[in-house]
């Protein structure tokens, strides 16, 4: 059986560079993006880089949209039914340059809306075929604990909760004995996008981000509840 995963925000940055090293260790990537030209357009550059367009697909996915989300789950459910990875990479900055009591409250609400409230409903639309196929969920997260150097009030408060959301959702699984497992990866900082590509002595290039969420994706442990932080260890894990 031919591993398969499904990056989100994958046409671009550490998402496209994770979806890069899965398929060159053997996965089935569906790249995901906000919009099908992007998707295509990232396929294209995954082929140019040597990976086989039989290794590919692409689906359109909009986190701030029920709808989309429900569609891409319907397409994956038909096309991918075996389908046994998550990784939820997608997310946005919100206003990174404002201290927390500048941030507005919509600024808060559109930051939890993708970060928080979108990516659980891509986890509760993909489940129902993630736990036939004994399906891992991994989620690019932040720490818990905050730093005085880097310090995004909307981002970082959406990771925060992304982080209690995996390791409720963990739970859930362990309790209704579910063959599935969930947890979060904190590469640490990486130089993309999403951050204005900031540089500085502990930010990564996206190669070295993607290569370290890869080899957590790949260690061969479950991770159920876990949040991994970027020198591999266990930052965080349940009570069991």
């Amino acid at each position: 059986m031919v591993n398969k995963a499904f990056v989100t925000g994958a046409n671009r940055g550490i998402g496209f560079e994770i979806a890069k090293q899965l398929a060159e260790h053997g996965y089935f990537v569906i790249v995901g993006a906000r919009r099908l030209e992007s998707g295509q357009q990232a396929v294209n550059k995954l082929v140019e880089a040597g990976i086989s367009a039989l290794q590919l697909d692409t689906i359109q996915i909009d986190l701030t949209e029920s709808q989309s989300i429900a569609e891409a789950a319907g397409k994956i459910s038909r096309q991918h039914p075996d389908l046994n990875l998550l990784v939820n990479n997608a997310g946005i900055a919100g206003d990174m340059a404002k201290p927390a009591l500048e941030t507005t409250v919509a600024d808060y609400q559109q930051t939890l809306n993708v970060n928080l409230f979108g990516t659980l409903q891509v986890i509760q639309k993909l489940v129902p075929i993630l736990k036939n196929n004994h399906g891992r969920i991994a989620n690019l997260t932040g720490p818990f604990s905050a730093t005085l150097w880097y310090n995004p009030a909307a981002y970082r408060v959406s990771k925060i909760a992304l982080n209690g959301l995996i390791q409720t959702l963990a739970v859930d699984f362990i309790n209704q004995k579910l063959p599935l497992s969930i947890f979060g990866i904190f590469p640490g900082g990486v130089s993309t996008d999403i951050n204005g590509h900031r540089q500085g002595p502990f930010m990564k290039t996206v190669e070295e981000g993607g290569q370290l969420v890869t080899n957590i994706l790949l260690d061969g442990q479950s991770h159920n509840g876990d949040i991994v932080g970027p020198n591999g260890h266990v930052l965080s894990t349940v009570d069991q």
